[in-house]
């Protein structure tokens, strides 16, 4: 793959991913709102999120799998389609009763949810292939058009309703379909031989780059009868087989798990401390904004700091964060440390994606991927949730919750620090 066929998957890229989380913000950002606005309880509105969670989190290995049997592409396109039109009847389901509600919150997380992990394997898929693609670039992207949606949505549902915002979220799920039928496809997976693995130490974490040329070789080439026979039980023996991604995966879970409740926190403390919806708005808008440059800067990032170091500073940072907003005491306060998801989640997911790239066995690209996701990510917005919603029912305040994501962050940050200190990271 050339420097220009690169460029043209970083544009095309940016338009999918654009696309992409403007719809999901519609969603993901006022749901909670949503639902105590209909007459739900704090408590079940974060009750029902943590179901989907599971969901998702039970889901996403299952697509992973699919995907790297067939593609990233054709798998993301159908979920578009079908999540889009989900969208649409979302407002119709919160009008006939809960069950409907939460039938609607089930196909949504099997569906347009599923993607952020399919897309995010489908990029590093690419990078592997060309280290000129950009995942910071393209994720930035999306965390521009979050940024965008968050503040659109808050103003469109003060001044309409939840379900004009619903609508538009769908008819954005279309148009990111439409985007991926025409974005580039990875090509046959498995090109990595065995000879890429240490059979000496069993660490299945990827030794070499793969051809330079990728397009001088055949299907037939690139799968191995072995590639052809991989079950269940042996790609996931294989994933996690490999030392540097069991690391990664520690570190992130602490990590992002001290990320998972905070828009949740932003629904509940915005109201708390005396603002509006459209202040719930702004305040995921600045907090969405604040990534763009950040992931912008990935590449840069990764060739000053390292990997290592990156990971380090992300924990870091993301301890004092979550230790600051302990101590806030209005809108304003609150809306101002967002600022620092800059320096947090918008440094941790490219770079952990871009670290995936160097690492993962290419034949279970995908499986790697959607892996990783459901454990750091999914799961952790479990556990946060749960955590959330358990506290809460006993008496703590929305804000004292904060404490026990703040030491989250700090197990994440001591990992990433003792992997550095034994030199566990991958260069």
């Amino acid at each position: 793959m050339s420097n220009s066929q690169a460029r043209k998957i970083n544009i095309h890229g940016m338009v999918l991913q654009f696309a992409y989380w403007f719809a999901i913000c519609t969603y993901f950002s006022f749901i909670i709102a949503t639902l105590v606005d209909n007459d739900w309880t704090a408590g079940d509105a974060t009750l029902a999120i943590t179901v989907m969670s599971a969901v998702v989190m039970f889901t996403q290995p299952a697509f992973g799998y699919v995907s790297d049997k067939l593609s990233e592409k054709k798998l993301c396109v159908i979920l578009l389609v079908v999540g889009g039109l989900l969208f649409f009847l979302f407002p119709f389901a919160i009008g006939a009763g809960r069950l409907f509600v939460v039938a609607t919150m089930v196909g949504i997380s099997v569906t347009v949810v599923q993607v952020n992990g399919l897309m995010d394997a489908w990029i590093v898929g690419l990078r592997q292939e060309n280290e000129a693609v950009n995942y910071g670039l393209i994720r930035g992207t999306g965390a521009g058009a979050f940024a965008i949606s968050a503040q659109i949505s808050g103003i469109i549902t003060v001044n309409f309703n939840h379900d004009v915002r619903f609508w538009i979220g769908g008819a954005f799920f279309l148009l990111s379909a439409i985007t991926a039928i025409t974005f580039r496809a990875t090509r046959a997976t498995g090109a990595v031989s065995e000879a890429n693995v240490s059979r000496a130490t069993g660490d299945t974490c990827r030794r070499r780059p793969i051809p330079s040329k990728p397009e001088a070789v055949s299907r037939s080439q690139t799968k191995t009868p072995r590639d052809k026979q991989l079950g269940v039980f042996h790609v996931f023996k294989k994933i996690f087989s490999c030392k540097k991604y069991l690391l990664l995966l520690a570190v992130s879970f602490f990590l992002f798990l001290s990320n998972a409740p905070i828009i949740t926190l932003i629904n509940l403390l915005v109201p708390e401390f005396g603002g509006s919806t459209a202040q719930i708005g702004t305040a995921i808008a600045v907090m969405a904004g604040t990534e763009v440059p950040f992931m912008f800067m990935t590449a840069f990032l990764i060739r000053k700091f390292s990997y290592k170091r990156l990971f380090v500073l992300c924990g870091l940072f993301y301890f004092i964060r979550l230790s600051l907003m302990v101590f806030v005491t209005d809108v304003t306060g609150l809306i101002l440390m967002q600022l620092m998801q800059g320096v947090t989640f918008a440094v941790l997911l490219p770079v952990a994606m871009s670290y995936l790239s160097k690492i993962a066995p290419e034949d279970v690209r995908a499986s790697a991927v959607t892996t990783f996701a459901a454990i750091s990510m999914s799961f952790t917005g479990i556990l946060a949730n749960l955590v959330t919603s358990r506290l809460l029912a006993a008496g703590f305040a929305a804000q004292s919750t904060l404490i026990f994501f703040a030491a989250s962050a700090f197990i994440g940050f001591a990992l990433a620090l003792y992997g550095l200190a034994r030199g566990l990271w991958a260069e």
